[in-house]
Formats: structure tokens, C-alpha cells, sequence
């Protein structure tokens, strides 16, 4: 396809929308498509327009008397209809005009009935307009601030955080501190859109309008709750010319535990409890340990007796402030500081698996182990005291010059049979790769594969922590990039 054709696609499919509103008696105005929705509840009329970003933006919808629907959480802040959620894009279904208006008229007749099946999606934010202030405001628990006076001083990487406090007596006039309020509103049915609306669910007796007005207050922190559901939106407010009040949304976010472990996965709260050995913290083990904290894993042991070395740097999860370091303590630096892991959290053995004894102690004190030192020894070690012991181990590998991955639940369940070997003869020669002192021959195994693998292999961790094993025996992947096609 060539550009020309894209845009005569695009053309195409534009035209098949308004020839669809046509035949909907749709009528074509300067701006837009005018029209009657007939629904259960009565009838509206509605301005159709097609942006520029269309057919990949569905079309706009606006009433014509923008008081004839109750304002509700299903209008955007320009009065236009919400209609269509980001997880609702799949195929461009609006690209069909018979599609898209039954979709309008279910939008009136779920306004119509109230929203009974209202999703409780915490967007307040979409209607302010958003402030020239490029900051971000960060706030942790705000219910630590009952006085509800707070102070953003400024932090790293052009963010507000977060304090208590109220503005002093007197003036700061080289302060660089914002201050603020944080009212709790409670339950919000309909989406507050000025500072009338906000200022009408505030307690007067904190007589915020005159604190703005002498400029001893600058932001407003909103708390408010849809169902189950709290939200936060920060606000900047200020005095107009008029005694009025001004307001802009501010770019704000939680810096919380909550919000991270949010992210992290339905299963974090049942992992954080879970403790878990990772032996050999080379690359890929390095990115199985970044991926098990992330994932809600609260406790780790590495155990690893190599140091990083300058040529570890491009598949390792560490940069260059870790080289130097022994592998175990370079990748706890990392973790502690990126990740709400602690220190005491982490546990580092400088050495080697050799022993009987060690291998025992480290599946008896750790609800699982993973292996990934790729060495048969260990991985024989691990296995002969797992099965001992009525444990399971997973041992994850990079085979075959970086072209294929191998994980092996040790010993498998239910009788199943190990994994085949699947070690083979590489194709073409692999270059003979050589560097004192980093391991020798050197692997030409690329980054992606070391990550790839690594999820693969806290997959089945997980899966085995949770009592849901993924596979009785594991897995084996082939990675390989195909055969050179010629371009056209």
C-alpha cells in the first residue's frame, strides 16, 4: 500500500459513513451532521462530525440543546457524548453508520434509565482543563492530612510532592512551595466541572474562597468516590479580575504501594507473602528476580558468587554504577531502588551452590528455588535434593546460541514425563567469541531472548507458588529469527 492509497482508503471509508447518515435522514450543515435519534425514551437531536483523526477516531456526537440529557460521567467536558471506551476499539466498528447510531441510541436510552450498569471509572480530571503548569503533583495517602492543609515542595524530575502544612503568617517571598487543601467530597453522582461545583460540596467554615483570594491557597485536592472506588484530582485555583475563582487541572498521581501494586497483577497480595531463591543472578536470573518483585514477590534470596563486569552490562538487568559489584548486591542496589522491596527484604550469598548441605538449607527456608546458572551440576544438585525433600525446583536455561529457551519443573507433576533434550547442532557455525576475564567463550545470545525467557520462567514461578502449576513439566521454546526474505 502506498500513501496514496491509504488516503484513498481513508476517503472511502468517509464517504460510506455520510452516505450512511444520508439514508438515517441526516442532513449535511457547515458543522456537521444533523439528525433525529429515536429511542426508547423519546427523541434527540444530534451534530455528527468526523474529525480529521477519522476512521482511526470514532465520529463526535453532540445534542443540539446541550441541556435536553442530564449531565452525567457519559459527557466529556465539551458537551459531546462519551461513548466509546479505549478497550472498545477493536476492528473500528464505528466505521459503519448502522453500527455506530444503534450505539448512540443505546447511549440515550442507558441515559434515559440512569446508567444502571455505570462503570465506575475515576476520570474527573477530563473535566477541567488541564494547567500550563507541566509539573507533576504527587501525593501518597491523603488521609494522613486531617487538617486537610497541605505543601508541595518541589523534587526531582520537575515533580510536587506532597507534605502537610499550611502557608506561615508570613510571606516567603522566595518560596517555591505551593500550598493547597485536600477536601473529602464523598460519593460524586455528576461529574463536577467549576468551582461553583466544588465549592458547593466544601465545607464553608473553611472559607476557601477568601483563603484564594488572599493567595493562601493555590491548589485543591479533591478526594471523591464512584462505587467501591476512591479517586484524586489536584487543582489549581486562583482569584479572577471579577472576584471569581479560576480552576485548571493539574497533572497529578498517587505515589503510593496501592497504586503500585495495582500494576502489578491480580496475584500480588497472595505473592507477597511467598519467598523465593533465585541461584545464578547472571542475565537471566538478574531479570527473573526484577520480574518476581514487580509481580508482588516480598521476599528474595540470590546467591550468586560472580562479579559484574563491564561486558555483563548489555543482557544484564544492572548499568554501570553496578559493575565491580558481586552480582547479587549489584541487582539488590537495583531492586531496592526502583521497587517498594526493602533492603531487609533481600537477602545476597557471595558464592557458589556446592554443597548438599546448601542445597537443603535453601529449599527448606524458600517456598520455591529457581535455577539459572544454565550448569548442569548445580541443576542435578537442586533436582536429587528437591525430589528428597518432596519439593520442586524450576530451572530455566538459553540454549542453542540464544536461539531457544528450556524450563523444567524438577521434578515434574503427576508422573509426567521430563522434558526431551533439546539441545541441538546449530545450524552455521556460532562465532568463537572471546573476553578475558567475562567469561570465555562468550554467549551470542541476544538481549531480547534473556527477557523473553526470563518471563517465561516467572510464569511458571509463579504458577507453582500459587499452587496453579502451567505445565507438569515445563517448557522449550525456539527463538529463532527466520530465514532472510528479499524486500520487494
Amino acid at each position: 500500500m502506498t500513501l496514496a492509497d491509504f488516503d484513498d482508503d481513508v476517503a472511502c471509508s468517509r464517504q460510506g459513513f455520510e452516505e450512511g447518515l444520508i439514508s438515517a435522514d441526516f442532513t449535511e450543515l457547515d458543522a456537521g451532521w444533523r439528525g433525529t435519534i429515536d429511542h426508547r425514551g423519546g427523541a434527540a437531536e444530534v451534530v455528527i462530525t468526523l474529525d480529521s483523526g477519522y476512521p482511526f477516531q470514532p465520529p463526535r456526537v453532540v445534542p443540539l440543546d446541550p441541556n435536553a440529557v442530564a449531565w452525567s460521567w457519559h459527557r466529556n467536558l465539551d458537551g459531546s457524548l462519551c461513548l466509546i471506551a479505549e478497550d472498545d476499539h477493536e476492528g473500528l466498528w464505528w466505521t459503519k453508520a448502522s453500527a455506530f447510531l444503534e450505539h448512540v441510541t443505546a447511549w440515550f436510552e442507558q441515559a434515559t434509565a440512569g446508567w444502571p450498569d455505570d462503570r465506575p471509572d475515576l476520570d474527573l480530571d477530563r473535566y477541567f482543563q488541564l494547567s500550563a503548569d507541566e509539573r507533576l503533583y504527587l501525593y501518597d495517602d491523603l488521609t494522613r492530612y486531617p487538617s486537610g492543609f497541605v505543601r508541595f515542595r518541589p523534587a526531582a524530575n520537575n515533580t510536587m510532592r506532597i507534605g502537610g502544612g499550611t502557608r506561615p503568617a508570613k510571606s516567603l517571598k522566595h518560596s517555591k512551595d505551593r500550598f493547597g487543601y485536600v477536601a473529602n467530597l464523598g460519593d460524586v453522582d455528576v461529574p463536577l466541572r467549576t468551582w461553583d461545583d466544588v465549592s458547593a460540596r466544601i465545607n464553608p467554615s473553611i472559607d476557601l474562597d477568601r483563603r484564594i483570594r488572599n493567595h493562601e491557597i493555590e491548589i485543591v485536592v479533591l478526594i471523591y468516590r464512584r462505587g467501591s472506588h476512591d479517586g484524586a484530582v489536584a487543582l489549581e485555583v486562583w482569584p479572577t479580575v471579577d472576584g471569581g475563582t479560576a480552576i485548571r487541572r493539574l497533572r497529578s498521581g498517587a505515589d503510593t504501594d496501592a497504586a503500585r501494586t495495582a500494576r502489578s497483577g491480580l496475584l500480588a497480595p497472595e505473592l507477597h507473602g511467598r519467598r523465593v531463591a533465585i541461584v545464578g543472578i547472571g542475565a537471566l536470573g538478574s531479570f527473573i528476580a526484577d520480574m518476581l518483585v514487580r509481580s508482588g514477590v516480598g521476599q528474595l534470596t540470590l546467591l550468586d558468587g560472580d562479579i559484574v563486569m563491564p561486558g555483563n552490562l548489555v543482557r544484564h538487568l544492572v548499568g554501570p554504577e553496578a559493575v565491580g559489584l558481586s552480582k547479587g548486591a549489584a541487582v539488590k542496589q537495583h531492586l531496592t531502588s526502583r521497587n517498594r522491596i526493602s533492603s531487609a527484604d533481600i537477602t545476597v550469598i557471595d558464592e557458589e551452590l556446592m554443597s548438599r548441605d546448601a542445597a537443603v538449607e535453601l529449599l527448606g527456608n524458600h517456598d520455591l528455588v529457581v535455577n539459572a546458572t544454565a550448569d548442569f551440576s548445580t541443576t542435578a544438585l537442586l533436582h536429587a535434593v528437591a525430589q528428597a525433600l518432596s519439593k520442586r525446583i524450576v530451572s530455566a536455561a538459553i540454549q542453542n546460541g540464544g536461539t531457544s529457551y528450556r524450563i523444567d519443573v524438577l521434578p515434574s507433576f503427576d508422573g509426567a514425563d521430563p522434558l526431551p533434550s533439546s539441545s541441538v547442532a546449530v545450524g552455521q557455525p556460532e562465532p568463537e567469541l572471546f573476553e578475558a576475564g567475562c567469561g570465555s567463550p562468550i554467549s551470542p545470545t541476544p538481549p531480547y531472548v534473556v527477557i523473553e525467557a526470563a518471563a517465561a520462567t516467572v510464569r511458571h514461578a509463579i504458577g507453582l507458588l500459587v499452587d496453579r502449576p502451567v505445565h507438569p513439566g515445563g517448557e522449550v521454546r525456539n527463538l529463532s529469527i527466520g530465514a532472510v526474505r528479499n524486500r520487494q
